[in-house]
This record gives C-alpha cells, structure tokens and sequence, in this order.
C-alpha cells in the first residue's frame, strides 16, 4: 500500500512537475530574519508591496491557511535551447529565459489548481489547502530549499542538482499532515561568478541581492526613469537578465525539460524598432499570456530606447527621433533622447536641438539638455 507521501509526488509527477518536495509548515525564522535585514539595507525599494509585514507573514504558514502541517512545493524546469541567430550589431533587444514562454504564473496556478483537486479525491479527505505562484506572501525560496528541491545559489536563486536554476516554483499550504523531505546538502562552495559577473554589481554579497541595480528589476518592476549611471551597464537586455544564471556552472550541466507544460510565446530577442512603433493595442495582443506585459508598453519602450543606445547602432536614429518627438510618454521620449545622444550622430543632435525648441516636460526637457552636453 503506497504511503501518503508516495501518492503526493506520484500525482506531482503525472500531472507535470519536474519536482516535488515536502516540507512541514513551521516558521521560517532565519529567512524572515535575512529578508528584513534586506528591506532594512534598502534593496527592496520601488517594491513597496514587499514591506516588513508581507516579508513576516510569508515566513509564517500559520498566517495563511488555518492549523497548516504541511507545505507541498514543486518546480517545472523551464530551460529552452536557444539556437536562434543572434547578432550584437542587431537592432535587437534580449529577453530573460522564462518570459520566453507563456506566463508560469497562470500555467503552473492551474496545474496546482488541478493537483489540489485531485489529491484530495485520491486520498479520499477533506483537505484545506491555498496556492502560491510567486504571486503571494509566500517565501517560495524558502520552502523550497527546506523541502528539498535544491540550495540557495549565491545569486539568491534556488539552485537544483539536475535543472540548476532554471526552475519555477510553485507551492501548496496545506492542512495535510506529511512527513517532510530532507535539505539538500549542497552550496556554491568557494564559486563566485555570478558576483563577478553581474554587470551592475547588483549581487552585492553572497546570498545579497540589491534588487535596485538588478537589470530585471530595472526593466521590469521600475516604473520611472533608469538611473544614468546604470543605463550603459544594461547591455542589450529589455526584460529580464540571465547573465548571474548562464555564468553558474550548474546551469550549464543542467537537464533539458522533459515536459513541455509551456507554450512559446517569443524567440530569445524582440526587434527595438518593432516595440517603439507598437501601439497599445499591438502591445496587448501580443503579450497578453506573456510574463512581457508586466513592464507595460512605456517600460518596454523605455527598454528599448536603452537598449538602442548602447548598441550605437544608426539603424534605429529614424525610430529614437521620432519616439522623441510623438511618443505619449515622458518617460520613454526621455530615454529616446538619451539615446540619440549616446548614437551621437549629427542627425542625433539636429533632433534633439529640434525638440527642445518645444518639448514641455521638465524631464524630457533635462534629458536632452544632458544629452547635447555630453557632445
């Protein structure tokens, strides 16, 4: 006769994940603990949702489901071959691995949806239970690493033995007594190149994001202006980064998806000068199952402004010039003109001579009076 654990990962399994590990719904005290010192230090500002209550309550199973015993967490490996032709001198933009494919937040909520339902019919109990998808007041991170499915990396993703990082995770708070998995015993050991080779410096120390110098914080839940000084570091990136993820060796060994729960929704790279002429409408259609529509078409257009200004590529001035002087968006002609003048051709400082006569807005005003006085 299978034991109650054995049927839990068994239906996991059948339904889809890749992983699935057990943990018991007790405090989590040291995570709570290192996720105050990092709200304390500052590193989580411009995401005013994740404030001291949410990040105690997320430690706290017995803040989200009454008498909790159990947390059921599980991963779906979302690793992708990307072998399409990329070229630097493109007029493209990159995109993080996992917005690649359609958003995990609304794929994996239906499968636990789905493996909830059926667990309970399995075991032939009543059961209460709450999901989270990363899109809750659960430390998934924390669970995760507690029930087994892997250790935290030192860029503060949960790293696995067979898929490395590339994993998203989801979780079930239960009222369902189980006994719990093992800890990995594994670390990063004396390896530190996710530090190095962040391009922001954004891993201030191991185990220590400062999500305000993190690119995908940047490209993604910032809603204002880049900061100047971060701006050049931003390479070609304009939703997301993988780079503290491609670098680590285990990510490099790691297993490719063997379900493919996930329907594709873009290729590694979007083209800069297709998203400064989208409109919102092209914006919604496109991106409404995307985890791309999070940044909002002004983010992404203000991505794209960066991205072409470090490429330094003059296919995109006519683009940039014209998103400066007909984009509704302050913030994105601002970072147009910020990129024509880092273009810093003479059609660049004609337009943006041209524009100041007439742009209103104080910032874009700034940005451009910036942009000629680098010249």
């Amino acid at each position: 006769m299978k034991t109650r654990e054995q049927i839990v990962v068994e239906l996991a399994k059948s339904i889809g994940f890749d992983l699935v590990g057990i943990t018991e719904a007790s405090v989590l005290k040291d995570h709570i603990e290192n996720s105050l010192a990092t709200y304390e230090l500052n590193y989580l500002n411009g995401m005013p949702w994740l404030n001291k209550e949410r990040l105690i309550k997320g430690g706290s199973p017995d803040q989200l489901l009454v008498n909790p015993k159990s947390v059921i967490v599980v991963g779906v490996n979302y690793k992708k071959n990307n072998s399409e032709t990329y070229r630097s001198t493109d007029t493209n933009g990159k995109i993080a691995m996992y917005a690649q494919w359609e958003d995990y937040h609304l794929i994996i909520k239906k499968m636990l949806k789905e493996y909830k339902a059926i667990l309970q019919e399995e075991l032939a109990i009543e059961m209460d239970g709450r999901i989270f998808v990363d899109d809750g007041s659960l430390l998934e991170k924390g669970f995760a690493e507690k029930a087994g499915l892997g250790w935290f990396g030192k860029h503060t993703n949960i790293i696995n033995p067979i898929y490395g990082s590339w994993i998203f995770l989801g979780a079930l708070v239960t009222d369902l007594e189980l006994t719990p998995d093992k800890a990995v015993k594994k670390n990063c050991g004396k390896c530190e190149l996710c530090i190095i080779g962040c391009p922001t410096n954004a891993i201030v120390s191991p185990y220590q994001l400062d999500a305000n110098k993190c690119i995908s914080f940047l490209t993604i839940e910032n809603k204002g202006a880049i900061p100047y000084e971060l701006r050049p570091l931003m390479g070609d990136w304009i939703f997301g980064c993988d780079i503290c993820q491609d670098i680590c060796p285990v990510n490099d060994k790691s297993d490719m998806p063997q379900n493919m729960m996930f329907t594709e929704k873009t290729t590694s790279y979007l083209d800069l000068v297709e998203i400064l002429y989208m409109s919102q409408e092209q914006f919604s259609i496109r991106f409404s199952r995307s985890p791309i529509k999070r940044a909002k078409l002004r983010g992404l257009q203000r991505n794209a402004c960066v991205a072409l200004g470090n490429s330094k590529q003059k296919e995109g001035i006519s683009a940039l010039i014209k998103t400066l002087k007909n984009n509704e968006s302050e913030l994105v002609r601002g970072h147009s003109a910020w990129a024509l003048g880092e273009i810093n051709t003479m059609e660049c400082q004609n337009a943006l001579k041209l524009c100041l006569e007439y742009e209103e807005d104080q910032f874009v005003i700034d940005e451009i009076n910036q942009a000629l006085s680098l010249k």
